[in-house]
């Protein structure tokens, strides 16, 4: 479950937990940088500093960073932002080429009665093709 924005890394989960989420290298430079500006308004002394910025670089895990700032006012190292997903493709439109796929069946089939010679087979095809452009036209226009 990824923090909300805003939310910060000493903050806890609802059950009062911070969770054991794993950390990279860019979460480790967050606290250390936090850590400076505590060194920097007298809230750490630079032994203290020098311990917890080491305890930073090495910690897998964010409640080990957490616990660097247990006893320390804001500021703290902010949590990632969540990781947004792209939003689902769009459902493909279907397809409109009424006209045209039309005229290419209506030409398919005239062509087809006048080498085989079979008219009276064709001839309600062709009229059934006829139907379906005047329909396709009617609904796209």
């Amino acid at each position: 479950m990824a923090d909300p924005p805003g939310r910060t890394i000493g903050d806890v989960d609802d059950s009062g937990r911070t969770p054991d989420i794993r950390i990279g290298d860019a979460e480790r430079e967050r606290a250390v940088s936090a850590l400076s500006e505590h060194l920097t308004a007298g809230r750490l002394e630079i032994a203290e500093y020098d311990e917890r910025c080491a305890r930073a670089m090495a910690a897998r895990y964010r409640g080990e960073l957490a616990a660097l700032f247990a006893d320390l006012p804001e500021p703290r190292p902010m949590a990632p932002p969540a990781l947004v997903s792209p939003p689902p493709p769009a459902p493909p439109t279907p397809r409109r080429g009424g006209r045209s796929s039309a005229i290419v069946a209506l030409a398919a089939v005239a062509g087809l009665a006048l080498v085989l010679r079979q008219w009276a087979l064709f001839a309600p095809l062709a009229v059934v093709v006829i139907i379906l452009v005047i329909r396709a036209g009617r609904r796209s226009g």
